[in-house]
């Protein structure tokens, strides 16, 4: 029998449902006991977190998902450079930093256009994309229209005081039962105040959530 598809769930005004055995991790790295299923905090209320304990139910925890359903294709942005194409899509950005602060002469903060795809080469690019915990940012090469992503097996990190980062292409369903577009890479909110849940706007910045 194969292995179960890797899989999370958003539960109505509830927790994320993880299925499929996917690891989990801490934000130094260090795994948590791997479990066939689980339930993850959604609600920043948690006792146990990064586990639901089921708080969500007494604090009146709102979680109605507002994030865009449409064509990954259609809402993001290409900057075009030699050899290299950067896209752009804000709608799941997690404001993490990674790419103002890593490679600041591309990716540069309140200036416009703020990606410069001529400022670094293809090499330094590529990987500072890869670091966008969010997929906000991907880039094709080349004359290649399709985005090129790092295969990396399903796993998932709780970051120190942030998001849930999730890595492997983990198939995720919303409360209504629909799927959103499969990425390889996206970030989950875990601090419960996001105007763009599921996932990450920043705003555990915001509001100064803390939790390792």
């Amino acid at each position: 029998m194969p292995d179960p598809k890797p899989t999370i769930t958003v539960r109505p005004d509830g927790p994320y449902r993880v299925e499929g055995g996917v690891p989990l991790e801490d934000a130094d790295g260090k795994p948590f006991e791997l479990k066939p299923a689980y339930s993850l905090c959604r609600c920043g209320h948690s006792a146990n977190k990064p586990y639901c304990d089921a708080t969500h139910k007494t604090v009146g925890f709102q979680g109605m998902e507002t994030a865009d359903r449409g064509v990954i294709a259609n809402r993001r942005i290409a900057y075009r450079g030699d050899g290299i194409t950067i896209y752009d899509d804000r709608s799941v950005c997690s404001h993490a930093g990674f790419c103002t602060g890593g490679l600041p002469s591309v990716f540069r903060a309140r200036q416009k256009p703020w990606i410069d795809p001529a400022a670094a080469s293809s090499e330094e690019i590529a990987a500072a994309v890869q670091r966008c915990p969010s997929g906000a940012l991907s880039y094709a090469l080349g004359e290649f229209v399709e985005p090129v992503e790092e295969k990396r097996p399903p796993a998932i990190r709780v970051t120190r005081d942030g998001p849930y980062a999730v890595v492997g292409a983990v198939e995720l369903t919303l409360s209504d039962g629909s799927s959103v577009e499969a990425r390889s890479r996206y970030t989950l909110c875990r601090c419960g105040g996001s105007k763009n849940k599921p996932f990450c706007d920043g705003t555990h910045g915001r509001i100064g959530f803390k939790n390792g």
